[in-house]
Protein backbone atom coordinates (compact mmCIF):
# COMPACT_ATOMS: atom_id res chain seq x y z
CA UNK A 1 0.00 0.00 0.00
CA UNK A 2 1.19 3.29 -0.35
CA UNK A 3 0.83 6.50 1.56
CA UNK A 4 -2.82 7.34 -0.14
CA UNK A 5 -4.67 6.46 3.15
CA UNK A 6 -2.45 8.46 5.35
CA UNK A 7 -2.77 11.26 2.89
CA UNK A 8 -6.75 11.62 2.82
CA UNK A 9 -7.82 14.56 4.55
CA UNK A 10 -11.37 14.35 6.58
CA UNK A 11 -11.56 18.19 6.94
CA UNK A 12 -13.66 18.76 3.88
CA UNK A 13 -16.23 15.50 4.69
CA UNK A 14 -16.27 16.23 8.43
CA UNK A 15 -19.52 17.57 8.61
CA UNK A 16 -21.28 15.31 6.55
CA UNK A 17 -19.60 11.77 7.47
CA UNK A 18 -22.65 10.96 9.40
CA UNK A 19 -25.19 11.64 6.70
CA UNK A 20 -23.22 9.40 4.59
CA UNK A 21 -22.53 7.01 6.72
CA UNK A 22 -25.80 7.12 8.48
CA UNK A 23 -27.09 4.70 11.14
CA UNK A 24 -30.83 5.44 11.77
CA UNK A 25 -31.80 6.27 15.27
CA UNK A 26 -33.69 3.03 16.48
CA UNK A 27 -30.59 1.21 15.16
CA UNK A 28 -28.14 3.50 16.56
CA UNK A 29 -29.66 2.89 20.15
CA UNK A 30 -29.67 -0.97 20.00
CA UNK A 31 -26.16 -0.82 18.70
CA UNK A 32 -25.62 1.42 22.49
CA UNK A 33 -27.73 -1.26 24.21
CA UNK A 34 -25.78 -4.51 22.68
CA UNK A 35 -21.98 -2.90 23.39
CA UNK A 36 -23.14 -2.09 26.74
CA UNK A 37 -24.31 -5.82 27.07
CA UNK A 38 -20.94 -6.92 25.87
CA UNK A 39 -18.72 -4.94 28.30
CA UNK A 40 -21.29 -3.63 31.07
CA UNK A 41 -23.30 -0.20 31.69
CA UNK A 42 -20.91 2.15 32.93
CA UNK A 43 -17.75 0.34 31.48
CA UNK A 44 -14.76 2.70 30.74
CA UNK A 45 -14.17 2.25 26.70
CA UNK A 46 -12.49 4.17 24.27
CA UNK A 47 -13.27 4.59 20.41
CA UNK A 48 -9.68 3.99 18.63
CA UNK A 49 -10.10 6.03 16.04
CA UNK A 50 -13.62 7.65 17.01
CA UNK A 51 -13.76 9.96 13.48
CA UNK A 52 -17.61 11.41 13.58
CA UNK A 53 -19.18 9.72 16.59
CA UNK A 54 -21.31 7.11 14.63
CA UNK A 55 -20.50 4.30 16.52
CA UNK A 56 -19.26 6.06 19.77
CA UNK A 57 -22.08 8.54 21.00
CA UNK A 58 -24.77 5.27 20.74
CA UNK A 59 -22.32 3.71 23.10
CA UNK A 60 -21.46 6.56 25.30
CA UNK A 61 -25.25 6.52 26.12
CA UNK A 62 -24.62 3.47 28.48
CA UNK A 63 -21.27 3.53 28.93
CA UNK A 64 -17.92 6.00 30.03
CA UNK A 65 -17.00 6.49 26.51
CA UNK A 66 -14.17 8.68 25.04
CA UNK A 67 -13.80 9.02 21.51
CA UNK A 68 -10.08 9.97 20.05
CA UNK A 69 -9.34 10.68 16.49
CA UNK A 70 -6.45 12.15 14.93
CA UNK A 71 -8.63 14.61 13.06
CA UNK A 72 -10.26 17.26 15.31
CA UNK A 73 -13.07 18.71 12.67
CA UNK A 74 -14.21 14.60 12.60
CA UNK A 75 -14.04 14.94 16.32
CA UNK A 76 -15.74 18.60 16.12
CA UNK A 77 -18.70 16.30 14.24
CA UNK A 78 -18.81 13.72 16.84
CA UNK A 79 -19.52 16.08 19.33
CA UNK A 80 -22.10 18.10 17.89
CA UNK A 81 -24.09 14.32 17.17
CA UNK A 82 -23.57 13.97 21.08
CA UNK A 83 -25.06 17.38 22.00
CA UNK A 84 -27.40 16.94 19.53
CA UNK A 85 -29.06 13.36 20.63
CA UNK A 86 -28.36 14.82 24.61
CA UNK A 87 -25.64 11.91 25.39
CA UNK A 88 -22.90 12.78 27.00
CA UNK A 89 -19.36 11.66 25.58
CA UNK A 90 -15.97 12.65 25.17
CA UNK A 91 -13.20 13.45 22.48
CA UNK A 92 -9.72 13.77 22.76
CA UNK A 93 -7.19 13.95 19.77
CA UNK A 94 -4.85 11.62 19.78
CA UNK A 95 -3.37 8.43 17.31
CA UNK A 96 -3.81 5.31 17.06
CA UNK A 97 0.25 4.60 17.14
CA UNK A 98 0.44 6.67 20.88
CA UNK A 99 -2.77 7.22 22.43
CA UNK A 100 -1.89 9.87 25.44
CA UNK A 101 -3.74 7.39 27.88
CA UNK A 102 -2.09 5.06 30.50
CA UNK A 103 -1.70 1.41 30.28
CA UNK A 104 -3.99 -0.69 31.40
CA UNK A 105 -6.84 2.20 31.61
CA UNK A 106 -9.74 0.72 29.43
CA UNK A 107 -12.59 -2.16 29.98
CA UNK A 108 -12.66 -2.02 26.20
CA UNK A 109 -11.34 -0.26 22.91
CA UNK A 110 -13.33 -0.54 20.03
CA UNK A 111 -12.44 0.21 16.83
CA UNK A 112 -14.39 0.42 13.04
CA UNK A 113 -13.15 1.03 9.46
CA UNK A 114 -9.35 1.76 10.92
CA UNK A 115 -7.00 -0.30 11.01
CA UNK A 116 -7.15 -1.11 7.28
CA UNK A 117 -6.10 2.47 6.48
CA UNK A 118 -2.89 2.49 8.63
CA UNK A 119 0.57 1.35 7.20
CA UNK A 120 1.63 0.52 10.89
CA UNK A 121 -1.27 -1.46 11.91
CA UNK A 122 0.91 -3.90 14.18
CA UNK A 123 1.68 -1.18 16.14
CA UNK A 124 -1.72 0.55 16.50
CA UNK A 125 -3.02 -3.25 17.65
CA UNK A 126 -0.40 -3.56 20.48
CA UNK A 127 -1.14 0.43 21.37
CA UNK A 128 -4.74 -0.54 21.78
CA UNK A 129 -3.72 -4.16 23.80
CA UNK A 130 -1.03 -1.69 26.16
CA UNK A 131 -4.25 0.83 27.42
CA UNK A 132 -6.34 -2.59 27.67
CA UNK A 133 -7.01 -3.70 31.41
CA UNK A 134 -5.59 -7.46 31.41
CA UNK A 135 -9.30 -8.75 31.26
CA UNK A 136 -10.27 -6.07 28.81
CA UNK A 137 -11.91 -6.14 25.25
CA UNK A 138 -11.38 -5.14 22.07
CA UNK A 139 -13.99 -4.69 19.53
CA UNK A 140 -13.30 -4.76 15.72
CA UNK A 141 -17.00 -3.17 14.67
CA UNK A 142 -17.99 -3.99 11.09
CA UNK A 143 -20.89 -2.27 8.83
CA UNK A 144 -22.16 -5.74 7.08
CA UNK A 145 -24.06 -4.65 3.15
CA UNK A 146 -26.45 -7.23 1.74
CA UNK A 147 -23.69 -8.33 -0.91
CA UNK A 148 -26.51 -9.66 -3.42
CA UNK A 149 -28.59 -6.49 -2.98
CA UNK A 150 -28.32 -4.33 -6.05
CA UNK A 151 -26.17 -1.67 -3.98
CA UNK A 152 -23.69 -4.19 -2.83
CA UNK A 153 -23.24 -5.20 -6.24
CA UNK A 154 -22.38 -2.15 -7.37
CA UNK A 155 -20.11 -1.39 -4.06
CA UNK A 156 -17.69 -4.64 -5.24
CA UNK A 157 -17.84 -3.33 -8.78
CA UNK A 158 -16.80 0.14 -8.13
CA UNK A 159 -13.94 -1.00 -5.35
CA UNK A 160 -12.72 -3.25 -8.53
CA UNK A 161 -12.52 -0.42 -10.65
CA UNK A 162 -11.51 2.37 -8.13
CA UNK A 163 -7.89 -0.29 -7.89
CA UNK A 164 -7.89 0.33 -11.89
CA UNK A 165 -7.95 3.72 -11.70
CA UNK A 166 -6.03 4.10 -8.33
CA UNK A 167 -3.87 1.37 -7.43
CA UNK A 168 -2.70 3.40 -4.09
CA UNK A 169 -6.26 3.39 -2.60
CA UNK A 170 -5.56 -0.60 -2.28
CA UNK A 171 -5.64 -0.86 1.52
CA UNK A 172 -3.09 -2.56 4.04
CA UNK A 173 -3.05 -6.76 4.50
CA UNK A 174 -5.08 -5.54 7.73
CA UNK A 175 -8.59 -5.36 5.60
CA UNK A 176 -7.65 -9.79 5.33
CA UNK A 177 -6.67 -12.47 7.40
CA UNK A 178 -3.62 -10.99 8.59
CA UNK A 179 -5.55 -8.86 11.45
CA UNK A 180 -6.60 -11.75 12.46
CA UNK A 181 -3.06 -13.72 12.77
CA UNK A 182 -1.66 -10.99 14.58
CA UNK A 183 -4.17 -10.72 17.04
CA UNK A 184 -3.62 -14.26 17.73
CA UNK A 185 -0.26 -13.71 18.00
CA UNK A 186 -0.42 -10.79 21.10
CA UNK A 187 -2.84 -13.55 22.63
CA UNK A 188 -6.29 -12.84 21.82
CA UNK A 189 -9.47 -15.28 21.34
CA UNK A 190 -12.33 -14.42 19.25
CA UNK A 191 -15.97 -15.43 20.21
CA UNK A 192 -18.78 -15.41 17.83
CA UNK A 193 -19.65 -12.00 16.47
CA UNK A 194 -22.63 -10.21 17.64
CA UNK A 195 -25.08 -8.36 14.83
CA UNK A 196 -25.43 -5.36 17.40
CA UNK A 197 -28.08 -3.73 14.87
CA UNK A 198 -29.95 -3.79 11.51
CA UNK A 199 -31.81 -1.64 9.24
CA UNK A 200 -33.00 -1.24 5.86
CA UNK A 201 -31.92 1.50 3.12
CA UNK A 202 -34.61 2.05 1.00
CA UNK A 203 -32.40 3.27 -2.12
CA UNK A 204 -32.12 2.42 -6.40
CA UNK A 205 -28.78 1.62 -7.88
CA UNK A 206 -29.81 5.71 -9.56
CA UNK A 207 -29.55 7.45 -6.54
CA UNK A 208 -26.42 5.92 -5.23
CA UNK A 209 -24.78 6.36 -8.57
CA UNK A 210 -25.64 10.28 -8.43
CA UNK A 211 -23.91 10.14 -4.33
CA UNK A 212 -20.66 9.00 -6.09
CA UNK A 213 -21.14 11.51 -9.01
CA UNK A 214 -21.02 13.89 -6.11
CA UNK A 215 -18.24 12.82 -4.21
CA UNK A 216 -21.03 12.06 -1.02
CA UNK A 217 -20.65 8.09 -1.21
CA UNK A 218 -17.98 6.18 0.73
CA UNK A 219 -16.65 4.94 -2.75
CA UNK A 220 -16.07 8.53 -3.64
CA UNK A 221 -15.74 10.66 -0.63
CA UNK A 222 -11.72 10.08 -0.83
CA UNK A 223 -11.03 10.33 -4.59
CA UNK A 224 -10.20 13.30 -6.44
CA UNK A 225 -12.50 14.90 -8.66
CA UNK A 226 -10.25 13.96 -11.65
CA UNK A 227 -10.50 9.77 -10.33
CA UNK A 228 -14.31 10.42 -9.86
CA UNK A 229 -15.05 10.76 -13.12
CA UNK A 230 -12.95 8.31 -14.76
CA UNK A 231 -14.75 5.63 -12.07
CA UNK A 232 -18.25 6.66 -12.99
CA UNK A 233 -16.98 6.20 -16.74
CA UNK A 234 -16.85 2.95 -15.76
CA UNK A 235 -19.33 2.13 -13.24
CA UNK A 236 -21.98 3.87 -15.21
CA UNK A 237 -22.40 1.83 -18.10
CA UNK A 238 -21.03 -1.21 -16.75
CA UNK A 239 -24.64 -0.80 -14.12
CA UNK A 240 -27.09 0.38 -16.79
CA UNK A 241 -25.74 -2.86 -18.33
CA UNK A 242 -25.97 -5.19 -15.43
CA UNK A 243 -29.37 -4.18 -13.42
CA UNK A 244 -32.77 -4.23 -15.34
CA UNK A 245 -33.71 -1.06 -13.86
CA UNK A 246 -31.36 1.43 -12.30
CA UNK A 247 -34.15 3.66 -11.13
CA UNK A 248 -35.94 0.49 -8.74
CA UNK A 249 -35.83 1.29 -5.49
CA UNK A 250 -34.91 -1.99 -3.32
CA UNK A 251 -35.06 -2.20 0.30
CA UNK A 252 -31.04 -2.70 1.32
CA UNK A 253 -30.46 -4.81 4.36
CA UNK A 254 -27.69 -3.13 6.65
CA UNK A 255 -26.02 -4.79 10.03
CA UNK A 256 -23.69 -3.92 12.39
CA UNK A 257 -21.41 -6.43 13.86
CA UNK A 258 -19.25 -6.57 16.64
CA UNK A 259 -16.52 -8.72 17.32
CA UNK A 260 -14.87 -9.39 20.70
CA UNK A 261 -11.82 -10.50 21.43
CA UNK A 262 -10.32 -10.89 24.63
CA UNK A 263 -6.79 -12.00 25.78
CA UNK A 264 -4.62 -8.66 24.52
CA UNK A 265 -4.52 -6.61 26.99
CA UNK A 266 -2.61 -9.58 29.23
Amino acid sequence: MSKAYNEMSYVEIAAIYNDINNIPLDAAAALGQSAAELVGEGAKIMDFGGGAGRISVPIAAHTDMIAMDIEHHMLKASKKLAEDRNIPARQTVGTVLQTPFATNTFDAVITTNVLHQIKFWRDALKEAARVLKPDGTFIIGRDVLDEESGAGQLRSQSRMFTLDIAPEMHPTDAAGPALFQEIQKLGGQMTRPIVACSWVEKVSVAEILERMENGIHNETWSLTREQINALMAKVRPWAESHFDDIHAVEDVKWEFHLYPITGIGK
